[in-house]
């Protein structure tokens, strides 16, 4: 299946899933990004300001768009849909897991090899009070493309 096919089938089913809630809207603060390599620790931007929305569809579905700066230092657009099926409970707080896929402008093809389309790990740590901060982690690809870890803050609407 294309990597298109399955981002739209993943939107559809996120946009179709049943929620035991009302949707819960955030306001996504883009905060930094660290490179695992150490040449993209020393060239690239570490810190990656934006600002964004998610509609948070249930427990496990949400959709996000935005903008940030990216790690080339260029303004990047973002639509995502995300899914997080694991939730660990820690105390009153939650830990919840997955992925994340979309589309993204602002990159090269020498710099992102599936541009527009991405795909991230997601793990969100999920306060009390619903705000959270949201880790999106990318592997190392070949061809000096340094992986990362980006950092946003989620704050309830």
């Amino acid at each position: 299946m294309s990597r298109s096919l399955m981002l739209a089938a993943c939107l559809a089913t996120a946009i179709a899933a049943p929620s035991a809630h009302a949707t819960a809207f955030t306001l996504d603060l883009n905060l930094a990004s660290v490179h695992t390599e150490r040449w993209a620790r020393d060239s690239l931007n570490q810190r990656n300001e934006g600002l964004g929305v998610t509609a948070r569809l249930s427990s496990s579905w949400s959709l996000s768009t935005g903008w940030y700066r990216n790690s080339y230092r260029r303004t990047s657009a973002y639509a995502l849909a995300a899914w997080t099926p694991l939730h660990t409970p820690l105390g009153a707080w939650h830990l919840d897991a997955g992925g994340e896929a979309g589309l993204v402008t602002g990159y090269r093809r020498s710099e992102v090899t599936s541009r527009p389309l991405m795909g991230a790990g997601l793990v969100r740590v999920v306060a009390p009070r619903g705000w959270s901060l949201d880790l999106s982690v990318v592997p190392n690809a070949p061809g000096r493309r340094s992986g990362f870890v980006a950092a946003q803050l989620s704050l309830p609407l």
